[in-house]
């Protein structure tokens, strides 16, 4: 491993003397490096400022929505990027928008920077810094043993039949003993999967173009769905992992393993692995997800200009380097990835155009009153098909009953001017409830036009 440059501080103007800015946040290990990383930074750019850190994971994932519901004393927060709509909805995180038009030169900045999570009406939020993106990591002394090449170029990736070809020639068993198994996949992957099989990279692979109701029941999504439970109930050549495990990749159990590219820190040193593109659903060019890190202001701040002059100081050069050192996420900042820290030739995988090509090839997640909804029920739940709880059809009509139902409750409660809306799960679970017994009382209710939002 080569070793860590020492961070220079950027070009800043000084905070006030006496200045307290409270940053709450979670992370892995590896988030973390990077989160005191670039804190320190900061106050050595702004001497006289007192930073006051308060790392908990407690607060991973959606844990910060009910924090900062019960008004969390935190200036600048880290959020899931699923929760951005939602909490912005809910009047929880500031608006950024002046400050963004007033400070933030986009020029070295990937667009996702203040696109990839809006909100209600476009508005900003979250600055988005970086982005893990779906891949495949494969063992690369597994490939060469079974004579196999990975795909280079997000542009000619595998198809799905080359995919499933490559895996099970991974299997190897003696004796009726497994040694190694062919792939093993976190089940979120089956976003970018059901998006890429209809060969969209929009909402228009889930949502009505009017964004009124669901539509993931459709017989392409159904029929891949399918196709990926048969993986594991009829292939045999996956093992079935319910949730992000290093193990059976460290230990050689798994070539191919599907996961988000904020796994490789979780990789051991003495495993040789790359990184490649999904396969394609659709027979062309193959689409990734990315889930970014979000930073944002606490609404409830009472120094907004501190807090954001903290929350933009993720996008300095150094700091996107420590993000790109730590393989936490794909640093936005373009410049970032021609550079040493992103490009070392000491660290796996040697070829990381397959990291930063991802970011063009990045599905467009939902941001819209089902976005929430659409997360959840996208993601570990379904496995319920996978395991041959449920079958395709009837889960993915479950899945738009349910989402459909949330917009239509969003629709209603801002047509009657109803605060309610605007306020994220879990209370817009009640909402949704109290708009069903609406519907009961009054069937006209339910069809209530959106509103402009």
């Amino acid at each position: 491993m080569s070793a860590t440059p020492m961070a220079t501080i950027p070009d800043e103007t000084p905070l006030p003397l006496g200045t307290s800015i409270r940053f709450a946040g979670w992370g892995t290990e590896a988030d973390v490096m990077v989160i005191q990383e670039a804190l320190d930074v900061f106050e050595r750019a702004h001497p006289g400022v007192a930073v006051q850190v308060h790392l908990d994971n407690v607060w991973a994932g959606s844990g910060m929505r009910p924090a900062l519901q019960d008004g969390i004393e935190a200036d600048v927060v880290r959020v899931a990027a699923d929760d951005v709509f939602d909490l912005t909805a809910g009047g929880y995180l500031a608006s950024l928008d002046d400050l963004v038009a007033r400070d933030l030169d986009a020029s070295d900045l990937a667009p996702g920077v203040t696109k990839a999570r809006p909100g209600p009406g476009g508005e900003v939020s979250a600055l988005s810094v970086a982005s893990a993106y779906m891949g495949l990591f494969y063992n690369v002394s597994h490939m060469e043993t079974a004579g196999l090449e990975p795909p280079l170029s997000w542009e000619d990736p595998w198809t799905v039949s080359e995919f499933e070809e490559a895996a099970r020639r991974l299997v190897v068993s003696d004796f009726g003993r497994v040694d190694r198994f062919g792939l093993a996949a976190v089940p979120s992957m089956t976003r970018a999967a059901l998006a890429d099989s209809n060969g969209s990279g929009s909402e228009d692979a889930f949502f009505s173009q009017d964004q009124t109701r669901s539509t993931m029941h459709s017989e392409i999504h159904a029929r891949a769905l399918r196709r990926m439970a048969a993986w594991r109930a009829g292939s045999a050549f996956e093992l079935g992992i319910n949730e992000r495990a290093a193990g059976p990749f460290n230990s050689g159990l798994v070539a191919l393993y599907i996961d988000s590219s904020d796994f490789m820190p979780l990789i051991r040193p003495s495993v040789r692995w790359g990184f490649a593109p999904l396969p394609s659903w659709s027979s062309g060019p193959s689409r990734s997800e990315g889930t970014e890190f979000c930073i944002a202001v606490n609404s409830t701040s009472k120094d907004v200009d501190s807090a954001w002059q903290l929350t933009k100081h993720f996008l300095e050069a150094e700091v996107q380097r420590a993000f790109a050192r730590n393989g936490v996420a794909v640093p936005f900042r373009q410049s970032v990835l021609k550079d040493p820290a992103f490009l070392d030739p000491n660290r796996l995988p040697i070829d990381r155009s397959q990291l930063s090509g991802a970011i063009a090839r990045d599905i467009r997640t939902p941001s819209n009153p089902g976005s929430k909804a659409w997360h959840a029920l996208t993601a570990a739940p379904i496995d319920a098909v996978r395991s041959g709880a449920t079958d395709a059809d009837r889960f993915l009509h479950t899945v738009d009953e349910v989402i459909t139902r949330q917009l239509e409750a969003h629709a209603w409660s801002a047509e009657k001017d109803i605060l309610g809306y605007r306020r994220p799960l879990p209370i817009g679970n009640l909402l949704a409830r109290e708009f069903d017994g609406r519907v009961k009382a009054d069937p006209a209710a339910r069809s209530t036009p959106m509103s402009g939002r």
